[in-house]
């Protein structure tokens, strides 16, 4: 009889005890998978601690996809997508912070670290996390709550200028390079205005056992874009180009590209996914330092370019394909094709998979000089690092990760 009662009992509170159980489970502190290609990790996992990371997001309950773009003047926009993974919320939120050129390396993952941690409340509000959870804030100056617009004085022009110096070498040869930029932009929500003018002395000496070789490797170029957006899906812009490359055989370049650009996605879904078709018409005037293989001193030409890039960022993993050609227009058979496709794919649990590399046909060498006394085989002009005749050119790059084991990557351990 006693057994009987004691059996009874039991099954009376088993229905308790895994009701119990489950929401111990549903309310546990959740699995995060942060996906993010230039975050400090060893920082987020830091600071902020009401959560645990996992290295697979099978694993995971939440997961954060984060893209960033640049600003003007050297900012960084980031955009954070929450969503939620094996939790009954069905939840998705998109945060975006963007840090100023001004703001170092470590204000920027600071404020970066701060939007994660606001972008996650809403995901662990019914869960343990909040036993400890606090919500700290800090009033903002007086001129950023009237409502009103701050004035800018530079009317959103950026200026950034760039001059560094390098040097090496060893007992039978030295290289000195002196680089010099100066770059100017202004982007509004509808026009975008860039410009810069940047150059280098390079230069090299190389002692044999019979003489020493000077190679002069300066290059130049003054470039300027201005762009105008039609709509969500299109733009406009002119571009404008002066270089010269020692190395290039060119002495001056001058052309002026109207070009058309259109996504058939929203631009507002960029960081996420975007397929763009670009189109630009080039007319350009071009003298060269020494005679060409077509036994030109200086010709005018126009070539015209049409490019497409389709992009993927998703939980799956990232797909990137550029496709572009150009041609001459006073000779097709003069022309260039690149394609460019780059995958980084999650195939199953722990295996990840990414295959980039590039491939060039090379048919538009213009301005390649005219073979002189000296073999382009000879060391000598391996050395003088001049432009070589070639068909085509490629790089390939493959790699296989698996990762197995502890499901959890929440402690930062720095030493050594």
């Amino acid at each position: 009889m006693f057994r009987r009662i004691t059996v009874i009992f039991f099954l009376l509170l088993l229905p308790q005890a895994l009701l119990a159980q489950g929401n111990d489970s549903q309310n546990s502190i959740p699995n995060v998978y942060l996906d993010c290609g230039s975050c400090d990790f060893s920082y987020i996992r830091t600071n902020v601690t009401f959560v645990n990371y996992v290295r697979d997001q099978s694993d995971a309950n939440i997961y954060i996809l984060i893209n960033d773009l640049g600003t003007a003047g050297g900012g960084r926009e980031y955009t954070l997508v929450f969503s939620d993974i094996n939790m009954e919320m069905n939840r998705s939120d998109t945060l975006k912070y963007v840090s100023p050129s001004t703001d170092s390396g470590d204000e920027r993952r600071r404020g970066l670290t701060r939007y994660i941690k606001v972008g996650l409340v809403p995901f662990v509000s019914s869960t343990r996390a909040m036993e400890t959870l606090d919500v700290f804030y800090e009033e903002p100056d007086e001129d950023e709550t009237n409502g009103e617009t701050v004035e800018d004085p530079w009317n959103n022009w950026v200026f950034d200028i760039d001059v560094r110096s390098n040097m090496w070498g060893e007992s039978s040869e030295f290289n000195f390079g002196l680089y010099n930029g100066i770059e100017v932009e202004r982007i509004t929500p509808v026009w975008k205005i860039r410009s810069r003018a940047r150059g280098e002395i390079r230069r090299r000496n190389v002692e044999l056992t019979d003489r020493t070789i000077n190679v002069n490797r300066d290059w130049g170029q003054y470039w300027t874009m201005v762009a105008y957006t039609i709509n969500d899906h299109a733009s406009i812009g002119l571009f404008n180009n002066l270089n010269f490359s020692r190395t290039r055989n060119i002495a001056l370049n001058a052309e002026l590209s109207p070009a058309f650009e259109y996504n058939f996605f929203p631009y507002t879904e960029y960081e996420e996914r975007r397929f763009i078709i670009q189109y630009s018409l080039s007319p350009a005037y071009r003298k060269y330092f020494n005679t060409t293989i077509f036994l030109k001193d200086s010709e005018f030409v126009m070539n015209q370019e049409l490019s497409t890039r389709l992009r993927y960022d998703q939980r799956w993993g990232r797909v990137d394909i550029r496709v572009g050609g150009a041609n001459y227009f006073h000779d097709l058979s003069i022309n260039r094709l690149e394609i460019n496709p780059s995958f980084n794919v999650r195939i199953v649990r722990g295996l990840s998979v990414s295959i980039s590399g590039r491939y060039r046909l090379i048919n538009d060498q213009l301005s390649l000089e005219l073979p002189s006394e000296v073999d382009p085989n000879d060391p000598i002009s391996i050395i003088e690092g001049v432009q070589r005749p070639t068909a085509y050119d490629y790089s390939l790059s493959f790699g296989l990760s698996y990762t197995f084991g502890s499901i959890y990557n929440n402690v930062v351990n720095p030493r050594f």
